[in-house]
């Protein structure tokens, strides 16, 4: 008789994703209850209408390397849903390069917060 394996759980235990827990204070002491990236991407990037001389989303995935602007957007949506999605080891520190704070904001549980 086959018995049903169990779904594994999206985060937390038991899943591959690791459990964190997200610092809520940003650069220049101001705190949030949005995802760091959200926040960034809000206080820092001149879309959606590109103001003059700020960085935009192309300009974030070109950073990054050989990441195209659909995982970017596909982050976004997932950081949007948990506040504390932790961010590919390699992206979190292009992206805190980019946006010039510690890789910590995005994975304390490896760079220290």
């Amino acid at each position: 008789m086959a018995t049903k394996k169990k779904p594994k759980p999206e985060s937390g235990p038991g899943s591959r994703q690791v459990d964190i827990k997200l610092p809520r204070e940003m650069p220049g002491g101001k705190t949030t209850t949005l995802h760091p990236l959200v926040w960034l991407m809000r206080e820092r990037l001149g879309e959606p209408f590109n103001e003059e001389g700020k960085p935009n989303k192309s300009d974030l995935a070109r950073a990054c390397g050989d990441v195209r602007p659909q995982s970017l957007y596909k982050w976004e949506r997932l950081c949007k849903a948990d506040r504390n999605f932790p961010l590919p080891i390699l992206r979190a520190k292009q992206m805190a390069e980019f946006f010039s704070v510690k890789p910590g904001l995005f994975r304390p549980d490896i760079f220290g917060a």
